[in-house]
């Protein structure tokens, strides 16, 4: 029986017809590489729970708006042409919820980098399906989304136990590049954050690490092991508990460099490659058991992380910039992939030109220092200039 409230409707057989359209066949990921495509039986029941709007205005703005926002999101169009390939694991619920939520509240799409030592070209590609995703939504009548990047490489540079210095200079390097290409691309605002790392935020992590039962620490170990960077066992638990700080508890400081801040009492969707799937399907473990669980992820089509370097043949971005060239090398088939998607927003010349040519850099936030970034990777300042 459909979930409804005392003295509301139920969701109407023209709105459950709608979505139930827009959500059959959308691909669910799993832990293996087979998809299941949603059914009609599945997304029904999902709708059963879904509730209306509270009064005749509410619902009649849900009617009209929620069907348009989830096809933008989620649609047969998003997946053929904006780079998305599906959903996680127990993603589809919190998807539904937050499109519902998005008809009034701000909506915010956000992309989170990990650490790296040596960004690759493809790392810049990152963005585009939200980008594309920001088109289609106001296209769709809905007010231009606020795009969230955040750099999350002092964070990931702590659990991984990575170079500092060359962590940081290759955040450095994505914050300019980001800042100067997003303005070109993005109709709407956006943010270039990045975290903060602190004592708290250590504490933060370790204490959230305690607070797994037995079996669910086997079990995020069996899902997660050689996934993400980590390599001993309590390193993959502190990249997952950062995963829940950063994703679902909003707890990790973040410092804006470029663009402006996200708006307040916004809905969140995340947008993050394939294997962003296995750490959503594990938080849900870093909480009591009536914990409502992850918020909405929408997985692209980066089947490798995009801000570390394919092991079957890559390109370093400072090595573009200093004239590398692709041709003539061997290069994985995700990288071609992602560099094909590069490419289709902007030609070679052309994202040189933007990235790599002194400019002044568009919405630089004036109250955040320099030392801001050196402080949180504890690195000298002379190593990023």
């Amino acid at each position: 029986m459909p979930i409804v409230s005392d003295g509301v409707q139920p969701l109407g057989k023209k709105q459950a017809n709608l979505l139930t359209a827009i959500m059959r066949g959308v691909p669910v990921l799993g832990s293996g590489k087979e998809p299941h495509l949603l059914t009609d039986a599945d997304v029904r029941g999902l709708l059963d729970t879904l509730p209306p709007g509270t009064d005749a205005q509410e619902t009649g703005e849900l009617n009209r708006l929620r069907p348009r926002l989830l096809n933008a999101v989620i649609g047969a169009e998003a997946r053929r042409s904006g780079y998305i390939q599906g959903l996680p694991r127990h993603g589809a619920a919190p998807l539904l919820r937050a499109v519902g939520e998005a008809v009034r509240a701000p909506l915010v799409l956000r992309i989170v980098y990990g650490a790296s030592t040596t960004l690759p070209l493809r790392a810049l590609s990152y963005v585009l399906p939200a980008v594309r995703m920001v088109s289609r939504l106001t296209e769709a009548g809905h007010r231009a989304p606020h795009l969230q990047i955040v750099l999350a490489g002092s964070l990931g540079c702590w659990v991984n136990g990575l170079s500092g210095p060359a962590v940081a200079e290759e955040t450095a390097l994505l914050a300019r590049c980001l800042g100067r290409l997003l303005p070109s691309l993005v109709p709407g605002a956006f943010g270039v954050y990045i975290t903060l790392a602190s004592a708290d935020v250590e504490a933060a992590l370790d204490g959230l690490v305690r607070t797994l039962t037995p079996a669910r620490r086997v079990h995020v170990l069996e899902r997660l092991s050689g996934k993400g960077g980590a390599t001993a066992d309590e390193q993959i638990l502190r990249y997952t508990a950062a995963h829940v700080l950063v994703h679902d508890r909003a707890t990790v400081p973040l410092a804006l460099q470029q663009g402006s801040p996200v708006p307040q009492n916004a809905t969140v969707i995340d947008i993050g490659s394939l294997q962003e799937r296995h750490f959503h399907d594990v938080r849900r473990l870093f909480g009591p058991e009536e914990d409502v669980g992850p918020g909405a992820l929408v997985l692209s089509r980066h089947s490798v992380p995009p801000y570390t370097m394919a092991r079957g043949g890559d390109i370093g971005l400072r090595e573009f910039l200093a004239g590398g060239s692709t041709q003539g090398r061997p290069l994985a088939s995700a990288v071609r992939h992602d560099l094909r998607l590069l490419w289709s927003a902007l030609p070679r010349e052309e994202l040189c030109r933007v990235v790599d040519e002194p400019q002044e850099r568009p919405h630089v936030v004036t109250d955040v220092t320099p030392d801001d970034l050196y402080r949180c990777v504890d690195v000298r300042q002379e190593a990023l200039r």
